[in-house]
């Protein structure tokens, strides 16, 4: 496979023996993904790694590795994921990595290093490793310094970089240093995450219901910004953690909620009808 962006047209031609996604939560983005990773898992030994603040349980049975990060701290990931897997890169960019301040980048972005450890395991021996990065990333705040960490995991690495997202221009043929990664902001308190759907329904957990004391069938007001939507809210099991899941089912009419990056920090009341 050639070591460049790959459209999502084509990428479904090749194949793997090790998948790695990150920003993108599979069952509600793109169904193409979740049909390779299926078709790829059919050959022994496939190695499939889910990186996203919530987990998928539809996925359970198929990742051999699931690692949660902080909303939030995608920059911090990015810039662990290439000090644990480039080895052999310029002088410049090996004093970059080894001077990222790794036990800082693990504590914001609450991915242990010995998962990137176990990652990095994974990996050995693959000969086709294809990186596919979603959405999540379109909107935050530090979306240029992870276009470069891109830039050179895509460099320095035999991975094959899939960018979802076809309105994502990073340029991999540009060879240029990443800026220090030290302002990590994560999401904290009330937080939705925007996400395709066929119900106009505001899903989440027992534990996120909890914490933003709601209850399951509530009509709920989220305010965001001067902006706020009223959706009904059901408890879902398949929906792990204390982020719930925004629905998008007609983009025209969800413009304000779905600019910028996918997870919000909202304010939510039970609605008293």
């Amino acid at each position: 496979m050639n070591n460049n962006k790959i459209q999502l047209e084509n990428f479904m031609d090749f194949d793997s023996d090790c998948v790695v996604t990150i920003g993108t939560r599979i069952a509600t983005d793109n169904p193409k993904v979740q049909t390779y990773i299926n078709k790829m898992l059919k050959t022994e030994g496939c190695e499939f790694i889910y990186m996203h603040p919530i987990d998928d349980v539809s996925l359970q049975e198929k990742y051999t590795q699931y690692i949660k990060y902080e909303a939030g701290s995608e920059e911090g990931v990015f810039a662990l994921l290439a000090s644990f897997i480039i080895n052999n890169s310029s002088t410049e960019c090996q004093s970059y990595l080894e001077d990222l301040d790794i036990g800082y980048l693990s504590g914001e972005s609450s991915v242990g290093e010995e998962e990137f450890e176990l990652l990095v395991e994974k990996l050995a021996n693959k000969k086709e490793i294809t990186l596919i990065i979603g959405d999540d990333i379109t909107g935050h705040k530090s979306f240029d310094n992870i276009s470069k960490l891109i830039r050179i995991i895509d460099l320095y690495t035999d991975m094959n970089i899939v960018l979802l997202n076809k309105e994502i221009n990073i340029d991999l043929s540009l060879k240029v240093i990443p800026d220090d990664v030290d302002d990590i902001n994560t999401y904290n308190g009330t937080v939705i995450y925007t996400a395709k759907a066929s119900e106009d329904i505001l899903k989440g957990s027992a534990s996120f219901a909890m914490a933003a004391k709601i209850k399951d069938g509530d009509t709920v007001n989220i305010a965001y910004g001067s902006n706020s939507f009223k959706k009904k809210f059901q408890i879902d099991s398949s929906v792990r953690g204390t982020i719930a899941l925004y629905p998008i089912v007609d983009e025209s009419q969800e413009k304000v909620i779905q600019s910028g990056y996918r997870f919000k920090q909202v304010k939510i009341q039970r609605v008293e009808l």
